[in-house]
């Protein structure tokens, strides 16, 4: 399981990239959107479409993460770790939600937290490729049954 712990955590930092990638997509289709005067709410929507979309399944590979982290048994510090990553994750949907309300805040701390969100899984990443494969020890061969006495 810790195996596959690993390559999740691999999967997420992957999946964590592309969703910035999404937000640059859309900061980019909105800003050629204003140059041609064709930005409404409805355009607006759709070009942060994949970063709010992908955004939820983000969140939910947060929630698999701790799960993931319990289930491989990687020891309390990891498992803490991996609830901070998925904690940093409702932070970033509850920035997302309330950024357009106060943008020079919760805004501004969206893209922020973002990086904070790739930095710990990242570590947590690093820490678990680092860490060796525990030895799993082989039950010791039953000894041979002895022969009956000869007579």
């Amino acid at each position: 399981m810790r195996t596959f712990f690993r390559w999740w955590l691999v999967l997420m930092i992957a999946a964590i990239v592309l969703q910035i990638a999404f937000a640059g997509y859309g900061a980019f289709d909105t800003a050629d959107k204003v140059s041609n005067g064709t930005v409404d709410e409805q355009s607006f929507e759709d070009s942060f479409g994949l970063h709010a979309g992908f955004g939820y399944l983000v969140i939910l590979g947060g929630l698999l993460t701790f799960v993931f982290a319990l289930a491989a048994r990687v020891g309390r510090p990891r498992v803490l770790h991996a609830l901070g990553i998925f904690g940093l994750l409702i932070l970033q949907l509850l920035l997302a939600w309330t950024g357009a309300a106060v943008p020079g805040v919760f805004g501004a701390l969206h893209p922020l937290n973002a990086f904070l969100v790739l930095g710990a899984t990242v570590g947590l990443a690093l820490r678990m490729w680092r860490e060796p494969e525990p030895v799993r020890e082989m039950a010791p061969e039953p000894a041979p049954a002895a022969s009956p006495p000869a007579t």
